[in-house]
């Protein structure tokens, strides 16, 4: 719990009204939780906001609440953000920095402030930075490099020879560095062909739960700074990401495609193999991108077409259907 005055004081945010209320968590607007701090972004929620069991908001100076006490930030969500790393509760705590019954081998230098949980395996050659964290179960093979202050959540698997960068996030059930999906054909039979290069996941990439970045089949599949991937993508063999890149739940990237910088591909989007993506190009759910993006922009459609088109055939499309139709 934490009075209203030292929240605004750990932020550096301006206050107004009752600086001795005492928080215990954060809600959103709509929860509607007596002793939480909430925020607003939108001038239209003020009247919710007033009438609201809630005593204090995160809002923009132009936007106060009659009645609250508010914390003043030029961008609301961006402070609630910061405020709840206050909040986030412990997650799994076991005795000791590294737990009796991980299996480390002898040749893996792990970090002094490093955490290792129960039934973790870290393989030979391997390299654990500063402090980071390996949850229960997760498997670390050989020779892989991990930086520092990462977390690695339970059943988490980094496959031999991948790299992690500082600050990267593996969420469960994540695997980086599964083989790329590759065959040939010879007398009938599907012969594998080994996939002998790795994974790069450079600083601050999060990596969703059960998502799936396969290894590169000569060099590396390589995830750029900053990049964010939700539940249940998957990436293939020899796949270049750009920086801050969004890839969101269910989508799927074919192999040696290359996004460029700040790409979003929201929910069920399929890229086809061999595209070059350029900067700053957003595909809406739902989409196919079969073929190269050179300028950036909104795209979608099955196969995509400027995010303005798309929606003028759709009208067209439907403009003679009836409303129950």
């Amino acid at each position: 719990m934490y009075r209203l005055q030292a929240i605004a004081e750990k932020f550096s945010l301006a206050l107004e009204g009752d600086q001795n209320i005492e928080i215990d968590g954060l809600c959103g607007l709509s929860d509607n939780l007596p002793g939480c701090l909430s925020f607003i972004t939108q001038s239209n929620q003020r009247k919710d906001a007033q009438t609201s069991q809630i005593p204090a908001f995160v809002t923009r100076h132009e936007e106060p609440i009659a009645g609250k006490a508010c914390i003043f930030h030029t961008d609301p969500e961006y402070a609630i953000a910061l405020i709840a790393r206050l909040f986030e509760p412990t997650k799994l705590s076991w005795e000791g920095r590294i737990h009796s019954s991980a299996i480390i081998h002898t040749t893996a230098v792990i970090a002094p402030d490093a955490t290792i949980g129960p039934f973790v395996v870290v393989g030979r050659d391997a390299k654990i930075g500063a402090h980071s964290t390996l949850y229960p179960g997760v498997v670390v093979m050989d020779r892989v490099r991990i930086g520092a202050h990462c977390v690695l959540y339970p059943n988490a698997v980094v496959r031999e020879d991948c790299v992690l960068g500082d600050y990267v996030s593996l969420q469960p059930g994540a695997v980086v560095g599964g083989d790329g999906y590759g065959y040939v054909a010879r007398n009938g039979a599907h012969i594998k062909i080994p996939q002998l290069g790795n994974v790069v996941l450079e600083d601050e990439v999060e990596v969703g739960s059960n998502s799936t970045i396969d290894r590169g089949r000569f060099t590396a599949t390589r995830i750029g700074r900053g990049t964010k991937i939700d539940n249940l993508v998957m990436i293939a063999h020899n796949v270049q990401m750009g920086e801050q890149c969004l890839i969101v739940a269910q989508t799927g990237i074919s192999g040696s495609t290359k996004l460029g910088d700040r790409v979003t591909l929201a929910g069920q989007v399929g890229v086809t193999g061999h595209l070059n993506i350029c900067d700053d190009v957003t595909v809406l759910g739902k989409s196919v991108v079969a073929k190269h993006v050179l300028r950036p922009g909104t795209y979608a459609g099955i196969p995509i077409r400027p995010a303005e088109q798309w929606r003028r055939a759709v009208a067209k499309f439907y403009s003679d259907s009836k409303p129950d139709e």
